[in-house]
């Protein structure tokens, strides 16, 4: 199944469509899910070298400049 299938939803803007997309993957998770181990080393990797100054803040205006070039 791929976006073909549903043209309404192809026709959204991006962001729109990316919150649906948040919101389906949230759909698909249960507090019985468990987060990979890779995940949660992943996450205090990057929470330490946060911590430590090892890489900057940057505001919500950038991430989505950043993300408007992918």
């Amino acid at each position: 199944m791929s976006l073909e299938h549903f043209p309404e939803l192809a026709r959204l803007p991006k962001r729109k469509r990316m919150q649906l997309a948040d919101e389906l993957w949230l759909s698909c998770m249960d507090d019985r899910s468990k987060t990979p181990k890779w995940h949660q080393e992943t996450l205090e990797q990057r929470w330490s070298a946060y911590r430590c100054g090892k890489v900057k803040r940057i505001s919500l205006k950038e991430l989505e400049c950043r993300l408007a070039k992918r």
